[in-house]
């Protein structure tokens, strides 16, 4: 596979959360929907990394260093505008640090942080759209590739 086919392959991982994402809306199932805006941003994250570092990307789920890895690579500061880029850096990563609090592991000790969370339905909307919206501007820095289809 090329990195554009492992970019898309992340995309089309990313996409498909989005649209898991509307059918636990409707189920009303607000901690699965933070968990997964964290997986879908996290699955956004690995394609860049791919992408700007010709690497698979690192097993882990903290999206912060996903982004951190991503940006400080040579490639990304060269292709894409940087003062375009700036403006919504530090928005952004303080939306990675807000999401990942709702990552959710499936170790037995973990068991008891799920409800701990206690994601209302406002909270869960509000975490969709800024999720949507920052993988859109991460993707508005990267050149269009075909995403294969989910099947």
């Amino acid at each position: 596979m090329t990195k554009a086919e492992k970019y898309g392959y992340w995309l089309m991982l990313s996409d498909y959360d989005i649209g898991t994402i509307d059918c636990l809306i409707a189920g009303e199932r607000w901690v699965y929907v933070a968990y997964l805006c964290q997986q879908a941003i996290e699955r956004q994250l690995k394609g860049m990394y791919v992408y700007y570092n010709n690497a698979e990307a690192p097993k882990t789920h903290n999206v912060t260093y996903l982004f951190n890895k991503v940006t400080s690579s040579v490639k990304f500061s060269s292709d894409v505008d940087i003062s375009r880029f700036e403006e919504r850096r530090a928005a952004c990563e303080d939306f990675l640090i807000d999401v990942m609090f709702y990552y959710m592991s499936d170790y037995p000790f973990s068991y008891k942080n799920i409800t701990s969370r206690f994601v209302d339905r406002e909270l869960a909307l509000d975490l969709y759209e800024r999720t949507k919206d920052y993988i859109a501007w991460l993707r508005s820095f990267q050149p269009e590739v075909e995403i294969p289809r989910m099947s």
